[in-house]
């Protein structure tokens, strides 16, 4: 694909995905190394909903992959990493104990960004 190169803020990015969430705006909203992964991505989903005359498999692509691209743009997706981190290497020293069940806290988390998780 020919792109423009452009720069834009992390307050751009999400302003443009909120105001577009074609599945052309969220690829140019990801940071380009994650273009292909999309792309990829996109391609199969696209693939199984011709087959299967459903258009889930797109939807929910697009869903995560919006999610993603607002994260990476605002900070949140490496933060979520470093958190997680944080977490796995206290719980392989004997250190972590949790006052609320994992579901619990994915369960917030999504509903915040509007997201349903699967039981």
């Amino acid at each position: 694909m020919n792109e423009l190169v452009t720069t834009r803020t992390p307050k751009q990015i999400v302003e443009s995905l909120k105001a577009d969430r074609s599945p052309r705006n969220i690829r140019t909203c990801l940071p380009p190394e994650d273009r292909g992964y999309f792309d990829r991505d996109y391609r199969q989903a696209m693939t199984k909903a011709t087959e299967e005359l459903d258009l889930s498999p797109v939807n929910d692509l697009l869903a995560h992959w919006w999610h993603m691209a607002r994260m990476k743009a605002t900070g949140e997706y490496e933060e979520v990493l470093e958190q997680a981190v944080r977490v796995q290497e206290q719980i392989e020293s004997g250190e972590y104990v949790s006052d609320r069940p994992l579901h619990d806290v994915l369960a917030e988390r999504a509903a915040e960004l509007g997201v349903k998780l699967d039981v």
